[in-house]
């Protein structure tokens, strides 16, 4: 069996026979994911926005995509500068090649609302400089991608768990926390007959970060299955502290995304709705729950339950999850 890392990074793709049938799983549950921005029609969006919005709830909309909008930018930068470099594996290399490409997609899908919808493009584009909750979020995963960048030696136990800090604050953190609360906020639109298109790239957004996360968290536990010296109980409480910090971040932002109510949500709701999110998080991490809220938006189990996406949060999943899957 092949390791996950440390062989070398430029032997040529020799896939079969496999060492790790969930990535190989993952790659063909991606190709039939495929889909491309312009293939949802933002008309009726226009519309919304012109004659339908408040100016505060315009605002809002453009502070939510000052987010998105970097964040897909810098999970694709970490991908091919931090992560593909080092995991070696052939058919999880695969599959990283189909998340950047995946990644890069949602960054044109954004774009592609941003230049559909008359939004205030210089403010959007500013937010990740000009409001101080995007640009903690953005400071903090960029502290997490700096040290891959220089010279790491993945012999040494501290390099790799730098490494571990980095898989967890992406697929953990970015992919499995942060864009939760605002898939929550673009579908709190989509149930008051607003923004569907918008809601319809967010769908489809998530079918992908759905099938990122599954493969983060089988990722994160093989690595671990590899080398069990890697989680000692000091580490097991510094990462999960990290995921605390980066849960305080989100409260910041969703103030600042929601400094009053709007369309029937508040910034609380937000916040509880990424606490019960965080502890599904700690607890596939085998790091164990922390809030212990009740979910405060059952309805979002109907949003995203359909079919092809994996429901982490109500249901088990029985569409990704094939090919001599490992329990995490």
């Amino acid at each position: 069996m092949r390791p996950l890392i440390a062989t070398d990074p430029l032997e040529p793709i020799q896939l079969f026979p496999l060492s790790y049938p969930w990535a190989y799983a993952h790659v063909q549950q991606g190709k039939r994911n495929t889909w491309f921005p312009e293939e949802v029609s933002l008309a009726d969006d226009v519309r919304d926005w012109e004659e339908r919005l408040t100016p505060e709830e315009r605002q809002s909309v453009e502070v939510l995509l000052g987010f998105f909008n970097p964040m897909e930018s810098l999970v694709t930068h970490n991908l091919a500068l931090s992560i593909y470099r080092h995991v070696t594996a052939p058919e999880v290399r695969l599959y990283l090649a189909r998340q950047i490409w995946e990644e890069a997609n949602h960054t044109m899908a954004f774009e592609y609302v941003l230049k559909t919808l008359p939004v205030d493009r210089d403010r959007v584009f500013r937010a990740h400089r000009d409001e101080p909750a995007v640009r903690a979020k953005e400071e903090f995963l960029q502290a997490l991608s700096r040290p891959m960048l220089e010279p790491l030696d993945l012999s040494r136990l501290e390099d790799r768990r730098t490494f571990l800090r980095n898989l967890v604050g992406y697929y953990g953190i970015l992919e499995g926390v942060f864009f939760y609360g605002g898939f929550l906020f673009a579908y709190t639109f989509r149930r008051r007959n607003l923004l569907r298109g918008l809601a319809t790239l967010v769908d489809w957004t998530l079918k992908d970060e759905s099938l990122h996360l599954s493969f983060g968290v089988h990722l994160i536990s093989e690595l671990l299955a590899e080398d069990p010296d890697l989680l000692t109980p000091q580490v097991g409480e510094e990462l999960k502290s990290l995921v605390l910090g980066a849960v305080d971040l989100e409260r910041a932002y969703n103030r600042a995304l929601l400094p009053k109510p709007l369309i029937g949500v508040t910034a609380e709701v937000l916040n509880a709705y990424v606490e019960y999110v965080t502890d599904r998080r700690l607890e596939e991490l085998g790091l164990g729950a922390h809030f212990h809220t009740p979910n405060p938006a059952p309805w979002m189990a109907t949003e995203v339950d359909v079919p092809e996406i994996v429901n982490f949060f109500e249901a088990k999943n029985v569409h990704y999850e094939v090919a001599a899957r490992r329990d995490v």
